[in-house]
């Protein structure tokens, strides 16, 4: 009985630890994926507000290439916390 007793008191202390590891790397991660959706946010305003009258867009030799950064950041809009 007290064989049975140790190895249990061993498999929750293991448990406890490991659980604990687990928990700290998953709110590493949460914040990791917090400051990316800021990034992403922020570059999406500047974004917006560097061309909030239209003129990159019109242009007609810079208007492909702002079009295209346009596209990758809707992309980058997906991945987004809402």
């Amino acid at each position: 009985m007290e064989i049975i007793i140790a190895i249990l008191s061993s498999l929750l202390i293991v448990s406890g630890f490991a659980i604990r590891n687990v928990i700290k790397k998953n709110e590493e991660l949460e914040d990791f994926i917090t400051k990316q959706s800021e990034a992403i946010d922020q570059c999406d305003r500047r974004l917006n507000q560097i061309d909030n009258r239209g003129s990159f867009i019109a242009d007609d030799e810079i208007g492909w290439f702002f079009t295209e950064v346009k596209k990758i950041q809707e992309a980058l809009n997906e991945f987004r916390l809402r």
